[in-house]
C-alpha cells in the first residue's frame, strides 16, 4: 500500500508524471501488477538485484519478497521533485520485519527504510530508476540492545 491520501509534496512534476510515479509505488507497495502499466518493458533497475532481468517482470518476484519480510509493508511518498523527464522521489517503506531480511531474523519489530529515488520517464513509462536505501538505518533499528543483529 502507497500512503499517498495526504499526498507527497511535489514540486515540478506534471499530472502524468506523478500519476506514474505513485503507480510504482503503489505496485511496490502490493499492487506487482501496476508495473506493466509504468514500467517500460526494458526498464532499468540501477543498482539492480543480482541476476534480477530488466523490466517489470524482473521487479514482481522482489515485491513478493520484500511483503514476506515485512507485514504491513507501505510506502510513504514524502516528496516528488521533476525536471526534463527526470522524478526525483524522497520516501520510506515502512511495516513489521516478519522474515529474514539481509541476514537478520525477523524480530517482529516495526522499521523503516530511508529511499531516495530518481526516475527517467519517456513517452509516458519509467524507462530507467536509481535508487538508494538507507539499508545501514534499518540494520540499526534491529539492534535490540546495541549488539549486532
Amino acid at each position: 500500500m502507497t500512503d499517498v491520501h495526504d499526498g507527497p509534496q511535489v514540486f515540478g512534476a506534471s499530472d502524468d508524471e506523478r500519476r506514474i510515479v505513485e503507480a510504482l509505488y503503489r505496485a511496490i507497495g502490493g499492487e506487482p501488477d501496476l508495473l506493466d502499466e509504468v514500467l517500460a518493458p526494458n526498464w532499468e533497475d540501477i543498482p539492480s538485484i543480482p541476476g534480477q532481468p530488466p523490466g517489470p517482470e524482473g521487479l514482481k518476484p522482489h515485491i513478493k519478497e520484500l511483503h514476506a519480510c515485512f507485514a504491513n509493508a507501505r510506502v510513504l511518498l514524502h516528496d516528488v521533485v521533476a525536471a526534463s523527464g527526470r522524478v526525483a522521489v524522497r520516501g520510506e517503506l515502512t511495516g513489521t520485519h516478519r522474515g529474514e531480511f539481509l541476514g537478520v531474523s525477523p524480530t517482529g519489530r516495526p522499521s523503516s527504510i530511508t529511499i531516495h529515488e530518481f526516475h527517467q520517464i519517456e513517452n509516458g513509462r519509467i524507462v530507467r530508476s536509481w535508487h538508494l536505501e538507507d539499508l545501514h538505518g534499518w540494520v540499526q533499528q534491529m539492534k535490540a540492545d546495541g549488539s549486532p543483529p
